[in-house]
């Protein structure tokens, strides 16, 4: 019998959990050393700034978190308001549960209720069950349809770029 999945808004007693799930997503990724945050970060960042720089949906199953998914608001020239999922992360022990089919549900739901035009997200190239996930529910590879590179500046670069280096 499936178990029932619930999501709510993440609080901040969930960020050591949801840190926890960071590293794991890291490991997963085979970059274990990359988030350089901590859960006191993730508080503060999440909850004590205004306005916040994240929000984060939390799925839980008994009570006990099994997967998260944090995002932040974005504004596109194009389509007005939208929406950046940086990470949806299920634990390993849960997948395939419909853990990430609520939390997209859930954040569908609050994108449609705020006036929300799209959602952007990066999905790793070799992980081919998420893109086929992805692609059911009408996500497109904006590579292909669209011809765009994600790019990235890093503090170091930013700090270049600021002093006009």
């Amino acid at each position: 019998m499936a178990q029932q999945v619930s999501v709510r808004p993440a609080r901040p007693d969930d960020m050591p959990t949801v840190h926890r799930l960071i590293i794991d997503l890291a490991t997963h990724e085979g970059v274990p050393d990359g988030p350089k945050l901590s859960p006191v970060d993730l508080i503060e960042d999440g909850f004590n700034t205004s306005p916040p720089w994240f929000f984060c949906l939390v799925a839980e199953i008994n009570g006990e978190i099994v997967g998260y998914a944090l995002c932040n608001r974005a504004y596109s020239s194009w389509t007005r308001r939208a929406m950046y999922l940086e990470d949806l992360y299920v634990a390993p022990a849960h997948r395939r549960a419909g853990v990430a089919t609520a939390l997209l549900r859930a954040l569908c739901q609050m994108a449609v209720s705020e006036g929300v035009n799209r959602i952007d997200w990066h999905v790793l190239v070799g992980n081919a069950s998420a893109q086929a996930f992805y692609e059911q529910l009408g996500a497109r590879d904006l590579s292909h349809t669209e011809h765009r590179a994600p790019l990235r500046l890093y503090r170091p670069d930013i700090e270049r770029a600021a002093a006009g280096h």
